[in-house]
């Protein structure tokens, strides 16, 4: 098998930088993504497998209609835009795997995608697949696999999906997930409770296995490889015969047929989009207009519990010193009960602050002296 060069970059630009090779169960690390280019006089700098943070993806499972689509051509960004925010047309789909009419999928923001392909090759390296790292750690059918790296967590759930967690959110979010075997490497973090606890293991060696009888890459359409080596590009030949038609066409002069053409085409688009909504949302009524129609009732649904501790997290992130001791949500009031405390008291108020655009919170003191606490108490808006 050929070997190919494991590079795991930090979502941050000063994060640590992990890179081994393929079959090697040394892991090396680097200081952040300056340090890239030490890495172009590598033998295997023009065989990357670049193992992209799983905390920039979303994962998504689909039941495609039995006829009219298929895993290449479906228009996955419009078939879950129901349970994600913002813009979905930018969004990089790829199918993980596939059984029958079920396919699991992952995307990725396509210029981010983009940065991330483009700094490697400023750097001299260049990438031939990538893959979300902690979608291939290995995980028993039905059960989840977690593995500790640096101050968070891998998480890795059966069928199809993966995360990266802070260990103090990481208990309330291995009990939302219900039942299931627990696979644990290393020491178990506190408050989650494992069936199967095996020796630490960096994450790239676990991945290793997995990755050998994984077939995905998310380097396909515009960000397929081959496409800057030799040989003419799939989309640049689709351009060309395009063009031949169009000439043949000029010459002939049918070009009022050319029109009729284009028009059915449109009108042959626009009934597909219909044929897809109208399948996933039985509900939905109009027949034009419907991305507009959907994105209005998409705005009346509120953040589900596992976006809400996104926020929560991000705010911990923006203040510096808080430490997170209690985190409680109450599904029927829809409330939180968050247990803080901190060196500094102003510290406390200031992460009320940060959480006021999507939370209202009342802030309670506990303790008058350092260290500060206070419980925290609300909802999301």
């Amino acid at each position: 098998m050929k070997k190919i060069l494991f590079i795991r970059p930090d979502s941050r630009e000063d994060g640590t930088l992990a890179w081994c090779e393929s079959g090697s169960q040394q892991v090396n690390s680097l200081p952040g993504m300056a340090a890239l280019d030490t890495l172009a006089d590598h033998p295997l700098a023009s065989h990357v497998c670049l193992l992209l943070p799983v905390g920039e993806m979303i994962f998504r499972h689909f039941s495609l209609p039995t006829k009219g689509l298929s895993p290449q051509t479906s228009p996955f960004s419009w078939m879950a835009e129901e349970t994600l925010i913002g813009d979905v047309d930018d969004l990089h789909w790829t199918v993980l795997c596939k059984k029958g009419r079920e396919v699991d999928a992952v995307a990725i923001d396509a210029q981010r995608l983009r940065d991330w392909i483009a700094r490697f090759q400023q750097a001299g390296l260049k990438v031939v697949q990538a893959l979300p790292d902690a979608w291939l750690l290995p995980v028993a059918e039905g059960g989840s696999t977690l593995v500790s790296l640096d101050e968070s967590y891998w998480l890795r759930f059966s069928p199809a999906s993966a995360c990266e967690v802070d260990a103090s959110l990481l208990p309330l979010l291995m009990q939302k997930t219900g039942a299931g075997e627990v696979r644990c490497y290393g020491e178990a973090p506190y408050g989650v409770t494992v069936d199967e606890s095996l020796p630490w293991q960096h994450p790239l060696q676990l991945i290793q296995p997995q990755w050998q009888a994984c077939r995905a890459n998310m380097l396909h359409g515009e960000f397929n490889p081959s496409g800057a080596g030799g040989g003419t590009p799939k989309g640049l030949k689709g351009l060309m015969v395009a063009l031949a038609l169009l000439s043949v066409g000029l010459l002939l002069g049918p070009r009022l047929a050319m029109a009729l053409m284009l028009v059915q085409q449109e009108n042959q688009l626009q009934q597909e989009i219909v044929t897809v909504y109208q399948y996933h949302f039985p509900s939905l009524r109009q027949q034009s207009n419907i991305k507009y129609h959907f994105g209005q009732n998409l705005k009346k649904v509120t953040k589900g519990v596992f976006l809400q501790m996104d926020d929560l997290n991000k705010a911990k992130q923006a203040v510096p010193g808080i430490e997170v001791n209690l985190l409680d949500y109450d599904s029927t009031q829809k409330s939180w009960t968050i247990g803080v405390s901190s060196e500094n008291s102003a510290s406390l108020q200031n992460f009320i602050e940060q959480t006021r655009a999507d939370f209202d919170f009342s802030l309670q003191p506990v303790s008058t002296v350092a260290p500060f606490t206070a419980m925290i108490t609300g909802k999301h808006k």
